[in-house]
């Protein structure tokens, strides 16, 4: 199935751009990795969700997160299918090559009737809904993914966390002269931030701080000059906006780094803003 913001169905349909439901969201994150021998890939899926009552779906088994993996170059494609919204999928190197096109959705595995959600567009009537086995509840925008290129790696993989004693306790600095980009901090904050993020809602937080202003930094110093073209960093930075079609010279670094890091105020706003999201 091809996304498509103007294709009409006969039920409301959580996405993005669409306002079937009032103020809410959909946001499917999947981060490559590959082994340390090349010899596979894994891709790591969290799906954040703002309505409850499709959580509620899944949980009573009447709906599943799908994530469609496509790649052109080796003809392959599978359905990754899952009751979590957390989970990993692994592939042989010979399976993806060149660009994967990742399509998130969430799909119906039975029968569903008296669906309510007090968040549906009124447009569609008071409800109950009914949805047919096999329906389309939630998707988001389909992901391009380079395997063959250090690009398919996502920003945050161009940063490493580290101590420094020079750095005073409540701040971070960026140092951008190696093949990968330094955050320093004091050796005391990297501890409680190593602890920190081992939750997904501590990493939104940390993605939209830190990380976000480093990644800002880092565009900053691409435009500035040649001094770090030639590092590992600049290079993935580089391709990563090639892909995207995105002009350094034509954009500001705050939206640029929105573009890459897609838009990860989504994150925190399905895990923080409001209640709809939360039980």
């Amino acid at each position: 199935m091809q996304f498509d913001l103007l294709r009409a169905f006969p039920y409301p349909v959580l996405r993005p751009g669409v306002d079937d439901y009032r103020d809410s969201d959909i946001q499917a994150t999947v981060d490559f990795q590959q082994s340390a021998d090349s010899a596979t890939v894994t891709a790591e899926v969290d799906f954040a969700l703002s309505v409850a009552e499709i959580k509620a779906l899944v949980d009573q088994g009447k709906a599943d997160y799908v994530v469609v993996f496509a790649c052109r170059d080796t003809y392959f494609r599978k359905a990754s299918i899952s009751k979590q919204p957390t989970f990993t999928e692994t592939f042989s190197a010979g399976e993806l090559r060149g660009e994967v096109l990742v399509y998130p959705y969430i799909i119906a595995s039975s029968h569903i009737d008296s669906f309510q959600c007090p968040w549906i567009n009124a447009e569609f009537g008071p409800g109950p809904f009914e949805f047919p086995n096999g329906a389309v509840l939630a998707l988001d925008q389909p992901q391009s993914i380079y395997i063959d290129r250090d690009a398919f790696k996502p920003i945050s993989s161009c940063f490493l966390l580290v101590k420094s004693d020079s750095v005073p306790d409540n701040e971070w600095q960026v140092r951008a002269d190696s093949e990968k980009v330094q955050i320093a901090v004091s050796p005391s904050l990297k501890a409680r931030i190593d602890v920190a993020r081992n939750t997904k809602e501590n990493r939104a937080i940390l993605i939209n701080s830190v990380y976000f202003g480093a990644v800002m930094q880092c565009l900053s110093l691409l435009k500035q000059g040649e001094d770090h073209n030639d590092f590992r960093w600049a290079n993935i930075f580089r391709q990563r906006m090639i892909d995207q079609s995105i002009d350094l010279d034509k954009h500001h670094e705050a939206w640029i780094a929105q573009q890459l890091m897609r838009h990860p105020i989504s994150i925190i706003d399905s895990y923080f803003f409001g209640d709809k999201g939360n039980e």
